[in-house]
This record gives structure tokens, C-alpha cells and sequence, in this order.
């Protein structure tokens, strides 16, 4: 194939010509960006495990950027990132905005406060990078993106997934003709086995993300489920795109979760392309030739979950996108037609008929992501 990606691994130039096998010398036209401030709301599981060492992983690769402050209301989180981050920390992100010294702020707390997080951090002039779902609420997610608009802020929404080398590189596969047609189907299976994680609104969102991200606008949702304890287990979940194409996405939390648990199919024309397990991808478009796959050397000290979970870099491009540098690649308008989509299955799962979205934009609902 014509396209090359180091598909999670120190890419070649740096590994064999500038012989910095783990991507680490000093990089000059990295060094030379503006520095930017980071503060970090929230700073549990998802802060810990994947966003402040994506901090870290971009700071070893000479990207100027500095963690400011860490909030967080427990004391003894507070004392743990302190010790480990070495930044000043606070109980509210109202104390870190009062400083002003803040170009970003990671909003990475519980789900119902993303969209009061990122409000006061917008009013302020501060951009916002908000993890998923971007609101509970699609028209307070609606609204937050139409306040960062009013202002002139950067508003991003968490969708790791398309900074993912197998997502990425399968997203540049289309756009280089490997399907030899615009995508007419998507498929996708994921499964959550978490008891503690809802179903749709913390999970199942990030593939809706990825459908939206391939195959463009929803005009239809319909949505049958199966329910325990007043919650969606399972659900299956037919759209159909704007462009004429259609999906399906099978979702479940009565299955496991460290067992394979995410696989995407991309039909084309003739053509498929596959993503399993966000690891490996294979190209098959040909009906008696040799597949064409693509999937890291494990173990390998170049591979990171920073940089494979696609973390770093959706990072690095808020960053590049706050100093004018580079495109945004996850506006907060598409984490709201994210939002909406989950809504509409909800309503379609309550109601038992589909929901027409037409030439409406995503996020003209007000009703509520939540349990029925």
C-alpha cells in the first residue's frame, strides 16, 4: 500500500536515520512551539492511568507544555498526583481559574459536572478538552458548545479512538481509495462486562464517535434492548447516514470485558476493511489474493498506551490547535452529535419505534442520556 504509519512504533526516520530508537532526543521543531499550560479537573482513574502520562510521554518528547495545576475535592488523591506530578493542587477549579495561568483545562471528572467544568472554564477564555459523554444532557452539551462559539474558545471533545493507529490508519485507508467507494456499511461489536460503568453514556459512545467519524451524519436511529435491574444490558442499535449508508452497532454488558471486546467493519465496494480489539487492522479486497494487516510487535519497548490508546495524540493536536498550528480533530459539536445519537437510542428503546433525526443538526434534542 502507498501509505506509511508507524502504526503505534517509533516511526522509521527517527528509529534508523536520527538513531533515537525510543523517539526521545531533543526535537528543535517541537522545542520551538509555544508553551502551554495545562490544568487537569479530575484526577481519578482516567487522569492517573491515561491523560497526566500522556502529559509526561508528550513533555519526554520535547512538546512545551507544563501541568499548572491538578483539582480534585479528595485530599488524599490531591496529595498522591501532587507528589507524583509535582504541581500545585486544588479543591475547585474555581481556584485554578482565579490564577489565570491556564491555557487548557482537561475536564475529566464525573459525567454530571462536565458540562459545569467546562463552562467556567470557557467564560473565562480558557479551551476545554471534555472526556466522554461531552454533557449528560444534549441540550446542556448543545448549549456548551454554542457558549465556546460565542466566546471564541476552543472547545474539544475526548474521541481517542481516532488517534488510535489502527483507527487512524484505516480512517486514511478510506481516503486513499482501499474500499474503492465511500463506506456503505458499518459494523461493530462492543461489549462491556464493568457493572459500574453504564452501558451507552461511558462506553458504547466511543464507538458511536467512530461511526460518525467514518460515515458522516445519522438521519435514523432505531434501537431494540434487553434490560436488567432498570438499566440497558444489551442493546442493538440500526442506523442509517446521510449519505445513504447504513450501520449497526450490537452492544452489550452481559459479556466480559477482558476477552475480545471491540471489532469494526468497514464495507466498501467489494472491499472491507477490519479493526479488532483496537490492535490490528486487515484490508481485505480481494476475493482470492492475500488479506493486508497491520498489528504491533508485542512486546516491544517503542509501544505505549499513551500513543497506541491514542491519548498523546489527540493531546498534541488540542495543544497544536490552541496555538494555530493544526486543524482541531474533535470539536465539541461532534461530541454532541455523539451525545445525541445515545440519546436517540434511548428514546427509540422507550418508545420501540425509530427516531427520524433528519435535516436536524445532532444537537437540537433536549432530552436527557439516561436510564429508562
Amino acid at each position: 500500500m502507498p501509505l506509511r504509519l508507524d502504526f503505534g512504533h517509533t516511526s522509521y526516520q527517527a528509529a534508523f536515520e536520527r538513531r533515537d530508537v525510543y523517539g526521545v532526543r531533543h526535537d528543535p521543531n517541537r522545542r520551538a512551539k509555544r508553551l502551554l499550560r495545562v490544568g487537569v479537573v479530575g484526577c481519578g482513574g482516567v487522569a492517573q492511568a491515561k491523560w497526566l502520562p500522556a502529559i509526561r510521554y508528550l513533555q519526554t518528547r520535547s512538546e512545551p507544555v507544563e501541568i499548572t495545576g491538578l483539582v480534585d475535592p479528595d485530599s488524599m488523591t490531591r496529595s498522591k498526583v501532587a507528589a507524583l506530578y509535582g504541581a500545585a493542587t486544588y479543591a475547585a477549579v474555581g481556584e485554578l481559574l482565579e490564577r489565570g495561568a491556564v491555557d487548557l483545562i482537561l475536564v475529566l471528572c464525573p459525567d454530571e459536572m462536565h458540562g459545569e467544568i467546562a463552562r467556567q472554564a470557557l467564560a473565562v477564555g480558557v479551551a476545554s478538552l471534555v472526556e466522554k459523554p461531552l454533557c449528560r444532557r444534549t441540550d446542556e452539551a448543545r448549549a456548551l458548545c454554542t457558549l465556546a462559539e460565542e466566546r471564541g474558545v476552543l472547545l474539544a471533545s475526548v474521541a481517542n479512538k481516532r488517534f488510535s493507529p489502527p483507527y487512524a490508519l484505516a480512517r486514511a485507508l478510506v481516503a486513499d481509495g482501499a474500499l474503492r467507494s465511500a463506506p456503505t456499511v458499518f459494523s461493530c461489536k462492543f461489549t462491556l462486562g464493568y457493572p459500574y460503568v453504564d452501558l451507552l453514556e461511558a462506553g458504547t459512545v466511543h464507538v458511536v464517535d467512530l461511526a460518525l467519524w467514518f460515515m458522516g451524519p445519522v438521519e435514523r436511529v432505531f434501537a431494540i434492548g434487553a434490560f436488567r435491574d432498570g438499566k440497558v444490558e444489551s442493546a442493538i442499535i440500526s442506523l442509517n447516514f446521510a449519505s445513504g449508508a447504513v450501520g449497526a452497532i450490537v452492544t452489550s454488558a452481559a459479556a466480559l470485558s477482558f476477552k475480545p471486546w471491540e471489532r469494526v467493519e468497514i464495507i466498501g465496494r467489494n472491499a472491507v476493511l477490519v479493526v479488532e480489539d483496537q490492535f490490528e487492522l486487515t484490508l481485505y479486497d480481494e476475493e482470492t489474493g492475500p488479506a493486508k494487516s497491520w498489528k504491533p510487535t508485542i512486546p516491544n519497548t517503542l509501544l505505549f498506551d499513551e500513543s497506541f490508546g491514542g491519548y498523546a495524540g489527540l493531546l498534541e493536536n488540542v495543544l497544536d490547535a490552541i496555538r494555530g498550528l493544526a486543524p482541531l480533530g474533535t470539536p465539541g459539536r461532534e461530541g454532541l452529535a455523539a451525545v445525541e445519537i445515545v440519546a436517540a437510542v434511548h428514546e427509540s428503546l422507550a418508545r420501540g419505534e425509530a427516531i427520524e433525526l433528519g435535516e436536524r443538526t445532532q444537537g437540537d434534542r433536549g432530552d436527557r442520556m439516561g436510564r429508562q
